[in-house]
């Protein structure tokens, strides 16, 4: 993947746990309207079909013309970098970091605490190592 490639449709990158789970459960009311409006032929039912449907069109449109661009980076680069625990980093539990605006899951074999700063000093997998500053 080139620098300048945007994330694709599909991608897990675009469409999130929290996204999945909005459009699932609008779809979910969408098709109970659907049985509801049928069944009583009321009026508001019909209403709630077109206010889930223009939802979930948004959603999609706001989802497809979003840019995510992946970022390369390579070891050098990260090696030295220093930032900011974001969540609690332990021995035995990864943590989170942000490093120029940008958060990465790290893990340390010390117990680093949210607020503290770090510096990078390996990078193991999808892992930064980092120890306190």
């Amino acid at each position: 993947m080139q620098y300048n490639d945007n994330v694709g449709f599909f991608s897990r990158i675009r469409w999130g746990p929290g996204s999945l789970t909005l459009i699932s459960i609008l779809i979910i009311l969408f098709i109970i309207s659907i049985f509801l409006y049928l069944k009583t032929k009321s009026i508001y039912y019909l209403f709630i079909l077109i206010v889930l449907a223009i939802a979930i069109i948004l959603i999609v449109l706001a989802k497809s013309f979003e840019i995510i661009t992946p970022i390369n980076v390579n070891q050098s680069t990260l090696i030295g970098s220093k930032g900011v625990v974001i969540k609690t980093i332990t021995p035995i539990k990864p943590g989170v970091i942000k490093i120029n605006n940008q958060l990465w899951s790290a893990k340390s074999n010390e117990n680093i605490n949210k607020g503290e700063k770090i510096i990078v000093t390996n990078i193991d997998g999808i892992y930064l190592v980092v120890k306190k500053e």
